[in-house]
């Protein structure tokens, strides 16, 4: 299986070893989650992406597993990149519509959701420059100009949780969210790069928010 598998992905374009499959696994669950959002279903929608963001907090380390050529380095990172604003850029602008979709989308709403998305996409090309200049000089980052866009897949749960036990409106709480997270992202402000114990422990702090959603759902009173 795995050697038919390995002479099918030699006929196209790109580098399918396992080191990139989870990526492209997040990617899926992403669209997924788009279409969920799209039809309404929150719920659903945020499961994805929180799978979404575990993937990617997995992918790099898969990834470092095995002896890579420099091409096969660049393309992973360009894939994750192009993953990464559809998983972290284009589906919570999509929740966001799913919040208003009931007839209370505004002007102003459409202009954050796209100013979300166009952060995230700077910030990522930008992490991609750099990326590849340290691969140029074989070294590696120690930290992050501005917040990583993968770290939404934590902190929209979260929102989603204190919104439903605090009763705020998501409807103004969420689009006023993705409004920081955009001037966030592109800001130069350094941030650490977090080793495996800490992203571990990152997550231990959100779970609470993920049981609560996976349990009781999201509230229907936006």
């Amino acid at each position: 299986m795995g050697k038919s598998f390995y002479k099918c992905t030699n006929l196209i374009v790109g580098y399918h070893g396992y080191w990139v499959r989870l990526t492209y696994f997040g990617l899926i669950v992403a669209i997924c989650g788009i279409c969920f959002a799209l039809g309404g279903n929150l719920k659903y929608a945020l499961i994805c992406l929180m799978i979404s963001g575990i993937c990617d907090a997995f992918d790099g380390r898969i990834a470092n597993l095995k002896e890579r050529t420099d091409r096969e380095k660049s393309y992973g990172i360009q894939i994750d990149a192009l993953a990464d604003i559809v998983n972290f850029g284009v589906l919570p602008a999509m929740i966001g519509y799913a919040i208003l979709q009931n007839g209370s989308l505004g002007v102003i709403h459409v202009a954050i959701f796209s100013i979300y998305v166009l952060a995230a996409l700077i910030r990522l090309a930008h992490f991609n420059v750099i990326e590849i200049e340290l691969l140029g000089k074989k070294e590696k980052r120690t930290y992050y100009e501005g917040l990583p866009v993968t770290t939404v897949a934590l902190i929209i749960p979260v929102i989603f949780f204190l919104c439903d036990i605090l009763a705020l409106p998501l409807s103004i709480v969420y689009p006023a969210s993705l409004a920081v997270f955009a001037l966030a992202f592109v800001l130069k402000v350094k941030i650490p790069k977090l080793n495996p114990p800490a992203i571990f422990l990152f997550c231990l702090l959100g779970l609470p928010a993920v049981v609560y959603i996976l349990v009781k759902g999201v509230s229907n009173n936006v």
